[in-house]
């Protein structure tokens, strides 16, 4: 047998019978017992060898293997790219930009040119062929489909992006994690043997479903690929993810990722098409994501009742991205679906009364007041009050009232707080602090709700249903479904008022109220839950609220798409 050189690849070789691989002090005769429980277990004696994946690559993308680098994942590639760039190669970067490159700049403390995207989150092209002009031997990133909006470049830009470089000894770095799944074909093969001055970057991660074997890769010139491999570590990725990725580049492999991708796109469109149908803000997609655009409460109420529901979408806090949203399109949309349109475009819209639609402290909180000054001579204050609201439990005026009485030591029954309290509120000759009450909902909102074709709207509330049909006249919402303290057998914090509506209008539901109790009603009904009264936003969020609002008007600016 002869003598193995450097470069042979020995990953046929058994670390059983009489060859000894003794070159790299890997453990050769003696199989660990673990890779027994391995498909590809006789292989991990030794160090991973990428070169038959990037054989194969190679072939689909008529390069040669000198074209090809495997990484760990897309990330070591930027990480090297960064790296090429901090030693003196000038970087241009349009925005937005994938985050990885926006973090790489920063942390490398790079001297970059960034450009600003446009007021469309389109990046732009003009601005950045003027500074490609401008940068001698530099290198320009680009992503197609771009992350995070979804935008794609066409070929003849790129084509011109590409020409503008090379006049310039500089040259593009272009990002194809997710051309997959866009209407256009990857540049690979078309471009890469045309422009000596292109490195694509693919991924194992998206279309393939293979983000846990961390397996990315480069494709360029042979020039421009080789500085990255002297950069890369020499056995950068482990030999079970180059065994998996090998697997997905088979025929039977590659026809399931391309049918998954075409699933996609056909969902984008659908999920797409109702946004802007109901006017959402949706930015034009190639990706398997929608980037769509929100009121700020809006955005973080939707991503809150989705993540209740088991579906965590991506949120934007700063910059030109501020109040964006982005999702990922699943295979099966059904769920994702359904809970869109609950979120945005519900088709039942339960509303609390008593400081929702009225306010009320000068008429119920000073009825409990009163009811306890009669009962046990004792004064109370507001804030015992508002204390026994934050806990929860006591959205019964009644039933409040007498819990205060119970803490004075001061026994007295249900029935017998409760006269006192209707006595006091109601008045003899309707005269009582009933008349106190004033509308919270202003007029405007009180038009839409009344003009409302498309969602349903009530009113669930704890009084009783004499004195809520009173508080719905008060207000000018005297067509709306009611469900009262005498429709249920149980008050809030039950979701029983709540589902009672469900069953006769629709599970798409949202539920406004301003305490504890409201906010786990409403959780109870998988209702999306909006908290009224910034002063209890904190108790409010704890019980379950998706977003609190300064008040029930904040609401009229959202009700503008959904009932179009």
């Amino acid at each position: 047998m002869g003598v193995l050189s450097d470069n042979t690849n020995s990953s046929s070789l058994s670390a059983s019978g009489d060859f000894l691989k003794l070159d790299f002090n890997e453990r050769s005769d003696k199989n660990n017992p673990l890779t027994s429980e391995y498909p590809f277990g006789d292989l991990l004696w030794q160090y991973p060898d990428r070169q038959p994946l990037e054989k194969k690559i190679a072939d689909l993308n008529n390069l040669s293997s000198d074209q090809v680098l495997c990484t760990n994942g897309g990330d070591e590639a930027i990480m090297i790219l960064m790296r090429i760039i901090k030693e003196g190669t000038p970087l241009i970067l349009p925005l937005p930009a994938f985050s990885q490159y926006t973090w790489g700049v920063k942390s490398w403390k790079q001297q970059a040119v960034l450009i600003d995207g446009q007021s469309n989150l389109a990046i732009d092209i003009d601005a950045t062929l003027v500074a490609i002009n401008n940068s001698k031997q530099s290198v320009t990133i680009l992503t197609r489909p771009n992350n995070p909006t979804g935008e794609s470049i066409s070929i003849e830009t790129l084509k011109t992006f590409l020409e503008t470089a090379k006049k310039q000894s500089s040259w593009i770095f272009l990002d194809e994690a997710y051309i997959e799944f866009s209407d256009e074909s990857s540049v690979a093969s078309s471009l890469l043997n045309q422009y000596d001055n292109l490195v694509i970057l693919r991924t194992f991660s998206k279309a393939y479903g293979l983000a846990g074997i961390r397996l990315g890769y480069l494709m360029g010139a042979e020039a421009l690929i080789e500085p990255f491999r002297e950069r890369c570590m020499p056995f950068n990725i482990p030999t079970p993810s180059l065994q998996i990725a090998l697997r997905a580049m088979q025929e039977s492999n590659q026809l399931e990722m391309k049918n998954y991708c075409q699933t996609i796109r056909e969902n984008r469109q659908k999920i797409s098409s109702w946004l802007v149908s109901i006017g959402v803000k949706v930015f034009p997609s190639q990706a398997n994501f929608l980037l769509l655009k929100l009121p700020t409460n809006q955005a973080k109420a939707v991503k809150s009742f989705l993540a209740k529901n088991r579906i965590l979408l991506r949120t934007f806090t700063e910059g030109e991205l501020i109040d964006c949203l982005r999702i990922s399109i699943p295979y099966c949309i059904e769920r994702l679906f359904d809970l869109l349109k609950q979120a945005l475009q519900p088709q039942l819209i339960c509303l609390d009364m008593d400081g929702v639609l009225i306010d009320t402290s000068s008429s119920y909180d000073e009825a409990t007041k009163a009811t306890v000054l009669q009962l046990s001579n004792n004064t109370i204050v507001q804030s015992q009050i508002d204390d026994l609201k934050r806990r929860g439990g006591y959205n019964n005026d009644w039933v409040l009232t007498k819990r205060l009485l119970d803490d004075l030591n001061c026994q007295f029954s249900l029935d017998e707080v409760t006269k006192v309290f209707q006595e006091i509120y109601v008045g003899k000759n309707n005269d009582g602090l009933m008349n106190n009450e004033v509308p919270l909902i202003q007029s405007a909102l009180v038009s839409k709700i009344n003009q409302s074709t498309k969602t349903q709207f009530a009113v669930v509330t704890g009084r009783p249903y004499k004195e809520a049909t009173i508080g719905k006249k008060l207000v000018n919402l005297n067509e709306l479904e009611l469900v009262s303290l005498d429709d249920v057998e149980l008050p809030k914090p039950s979701p029983e008022g709540i589902q009672k509506l469900q069953k006769r209008f629709s599970s798409s539901s949202w539920m406004c109220g301003d305490n504890l109790d409201d906010m786990q009603a409403a959780v109870g009904s998988n209702s999306l839950a909006i908290g009224i009264g910034e002063e209890n936003q904190d108790i409010l969020y704890q019980a379950g609220a998706d977003i609190v609002l300064k008040s029930i008007n904040d609401l009229e600016e959202w009700l503008c798409p959904i009932n179009q």
